[in-house]
């Protein structure tokens, strides 16, 4: 008799939580950009590299973006982020140490997500660079940028 009570109260309680989740909200509308190839980045540090971008129509928008960097030398700190072109307004940015030494990853992915409030339309870029001089790390096939 107790293992049949204590059932009913589980399911009770899940019940309860289920009925609290709000009903799903269909996306009105998706925008994609990724890369196809690896690309190296700019010898010269903090010199930007234009990884992809999307045209977002005025509107509350939430972007998401990821990018991996590969790095095969000495330790460099790589910076991604979404850039409005128009304003050159930086919305969000995330940073990863990648290399062979210690304290590094010699690949790490580096990703975020925002929210963009656009009163008219506006070109969104994923950017990367990275703060030494010399050999230069790369990005991996793939780095993308949405909005929905």
């Amino acid at each position: 008799m107790k293992p049949l009570a204590l059932s009913s109260s589980l399911l009770a309680i899940v019940g309860s939580v289920v009925s609290l989740t709000l009903p799903a909200t269909a996306i009105n509308a998706a925008y994609f950009g990724k890369t196809t190839q690896s690309l190296s980045l700019p010898i010269t540090q903090g010199q930007e590299l234009r990884l992809a971008e999307i045209l977002l129509p005025r509107g509350k928008w939430i972007v998401n973006y990821s990018a991996t960097a590969i790095n095969f030398g000495a330790n460099d700190t790589m910076r991604c982020y979404v850039r409005a072109r128009e304003t050159g307004q930086i919305l969000s940015e995330h940073v990863a140490v990648v290399g062979t030494q210690q304290g590094a990853s010699l690949a790490s992915t580096i990703s975020g997500v925002t929210v963009a409030n656009l009163n008219e339309p506006t070109t969104m870029l994923l950017v990367c660079n990275h703060d030494n001089t010399g050999k230069t790390p790369i990005i991996d096939a793939g780095a993308e940028i949405a909005a929905y």
